[in-house]
C-alpha cells in the first residue's frame, strides 16, 4: 500500500487529483447524510409541511386592516417564538405588496434566549409559483422572525398574505432525490477553487520538504 501511494503521488498532477477526489467523496457523503437525516425526520414526524395561520405568530408593528396588514414602523416583524419541537428547512408564503417592500429577510436563532442578529438571517428566492421561499441552514432552529418588508417610516406598506398563513417545510421547496447532491452555483465555485488552493499549498510544502531533505543529505 505504501509503495502504491508513493508511486501515485510521484506522478505529475497527483496532488490536485487527490484533492478533487477527496472533495468529491466528501460531497457525496454529505449529500447522503443530509438525505438520511431528512428521511429520518420525516419518518419521525418532525419534518412535515405545516401551514400556520398568521394569528399564531406575534405581530410587531403590523396592524390588520381590511384584507391585509399595514406596517406602522420601518421594521415590521412576524415572530414564531418556539419551533424547537420540529425540523425547519424552509419558510414560504405568497404575498402582494402595495408598494416596494425593500429588504425582506428571515432571522433565526439556534439557542433559547438568543437575540436575533444579522449573522443569522437568510434572504428569499422566488419560487416557481411566485412564492417567497427562505431556505434555512441545516442546524437546530429555535425561533424565527420574519421581516416581510423594510418600508420608509413615513410611507407604510400594506401586505396581503395568500390564505393569511405562512408555510413551513413546503414540500415543493424541499430537496428530493438527486437534489441532495446537486451543488448551487456558489458551491460549484467553491468545489473548483478550494481543492486547487489546497493542492497548491500541498505542492509547495512538498517542494520545501524535498529541498530540506536534499540539503540534509548533502
Amino acid at each position: 500500500m505504501k509503495t502504491a501511494l508513493h508511486k501515485f503521488f510521484a506522478r505529475r498532477g497527483a496532488i490536485p487529483a487527490a484533492c478533487y477526489l477527496l472533495t468529491l467523496a466528501g460531497w457525496l457523503v454529505l449529500g447522503a447524510w443530509n438525505f438520511g437525516s431528512d428521511a429520518a425526520a420525516r419518518a419521525g414526524g418532525t419534518l412535515a409541511q405545516q401551514q400556520i395561520p398568521l394569528e399564531e405568530f406575534q405581530l410587531v408593528d403590523l396592524q390588520a386592516e381590511g384584507n391585509g396588514y399595514v406596517s406602522t414602523s420601518a421594521d415590521p416583524q412576524i415572530i414564531l417564538e418556539d419551533v424547537s419541537d420540529r425540523v425547519v428547512r424552509t419558510l414560504s408564503y405568497q404575498a402582494e405588496f402595495d408598494a416596494d417592500p425593500r429588504e425582506m429577510c428571515l432571522y433565526y436563532t439556534t439557542a433559547a434566549g438568543e437575540p436575533y442578529s444579522q449573522d443569522k438571517r437568510v434572504f428569499p428566492t422566488i419560487g416557481e409559483d411566485g412564492s417567497y421561499v427562505y431556505t434555512l441552514p441545516r442546524t437546530t432552529i429555535v425561533s424565527l422572525r420574519l421581516d416581510p418588508c423594510s418600508p420608509d417610516a413615513t410611507s407604510p406598506v400594506t401586505v396581503q398574505f395568500d390564505g393569511d398563513a405562512i408555510t413551513l417545510n413546503d414540500a415543493d421547496a424541499l430537496p428530493s432525490g438527486l437534489a441532495y447532491w446537486l451543488p448551487s452555483w456558489y458551491q460549484l465555485f467553491c468545489f473548483v477553487l478550494y481543492p486547487a488552493l489546497a493542492a497548491a499549498v500541498l505542492s509547495w510544502l512538498r517542494a520545501v520538504w524535498r529541498e530540506l531533505r536534499s540539503r540534509r543529505k548533502g
